[in-house]
């Protein structure tokens, strides 16, 4: 839904890619990769499947901002840092469609890019530094963290009547779970709108032992650990991405909607480990080294992100807003503050 345009940035933009610790590397992180490996659960009616990143950055233009809100073709190779930027953002990844005009044109695409029997996410093991804090609600930090990054190619949240609706393009979630020095799960995070939430280990429900259910919300992606209805706390969200004129605009068109917002989640398309029972296999790709430009990329993976009123945006029932997702700092090591943790 409203996607980080701030919140990766406070996470971190992930400008340059450090090797792991040798801690880390001493590991083996694809075992590991594979022994957590979450199990997926969406709405039957989603309309995106996890997919690689490669075949959105092939079909997207690569844009330079060269004056305030004027954006220009930026030559190859794909950028991997902000040198010689004088605006922020300086880059974006743009798709040919034009998100002003609502999600019809992304929609007609979607035959050719949704897959639901090739699911792929992103992995990589971290060491965390000693004396790191412990995340929200836990006194004991962990010792690695095993992340994963899910890759949509859209993200087209809507009210369950349909009255309200906010897409960007581009989708970057994440599932991360926590280890002790001994390799023992201590929590689990998971990535929700512009925040997320944090659950201990045992109160996590699991299939396989060691694979965490994640259910998937329809459009926005955002990831919970029940399939019940959510809010999605988009109070929350408008406060952070729009001014104060923007945020009273978006206030309104909210309130015209007069439709609830929430999350909701199913069970369908499961997909998850190889070998596992009733899932299609969820291929892992891990980010070692060397990995690909775009996982450098210092932009923006989205025009903006769009909120409108009914169908079709229009000029007086719609507002936009500049940002839109950025690259996940692969190296992260800690959980952000602001993270909601839950007990049950």
């Amino acid at each position: 839904m409203l996607r980080r345009s701030f919140a990766l940035l406070t996470c971190g933009l992930s400008l340059s890619l450090v090797p792991s610790s040798s801690a880390t590397a001493q590991l083996d992180s694809a075992a590991l990769l594979q022994r957590f490996e979450p199990v997926l659960l969406f709405r039957s009616d989603e309309d995106w499947s996890p997919e690689p990143a490669d075949g959105f950055v092939g079909r997207a233009r690569v844009e330079k901002q060269v004056a305030s809100g004027k954006w220009a073709s930026a030559p190859p190779p794909l950028p991997v840092n902000t040198s010689g930027c004088a605006f922020t953002p300086c880059y974006r990844f743009n798709l040919p469609c034009a998100l002003k005009s609502g999600d019809a044109c992304y929609e007609a695409s979607r035959p050719s890019i949704t897959d639901w029997t090739k699911p792929v996410i992103y992995g990589r093991v971290l060491s965390v530094p000693a004396g790191s804090p412990a995340p929200p609600g836990f006194s004991t930090p962990p010792r690695y963290l095993v992340r994963y990054w899910l890759f949509y190619d859209f993200d087209d949240w809507r009210s369950p009547r349909r009255r309200l609706w906010q897409a960007h393009e581009a989708d970057w979630e994440s599932v991360t779970i926590g280890l002790s020095a001994t390799l023992q799960p201590q929590f689990a995070a998971y990535s929700e709108h512009c925040s997320g939430t944090i659950r201990a280990w045992a109160n996590v429900a699991k299939r396989g032992d060691t694979h965490p259910v994640d259910y998937i919300a329809l459009g926005s992606h955002a990831n919970y650990f029940s399939s019940s209805t959510n809010s999605t706390k988009f109070s929350e969200c408008l406060r952070t991405y729009f001014d104060r004129p923007g945020l009273a605009r978006a206030k309104s068109i909210v309130k015209l909607a007069e439709d609830r917002l929430v999350d909701r989640m199913g069970t369908a398309h499961p997909s998850g480990p190889r070998g596992l029972a009733g899932v299609t296999p969820l291929e892992i790709v891990e980010l070692t080294p060397p990995l690909p430009s775009w996982a450098s990329f210092p932009g923006r993976w989205s025009e903006g992100q769009l909120l409108w009123l009914g169908k079709t945006p229009g000029r007086f029932t719609s507002i936009t807003e500049t940002g839109g997702p950025g690259t996940p700092n692969w190296n992260s090591t800690s959980i952000p503050s602001y993270w909601h943790a839950t007990s049950s």
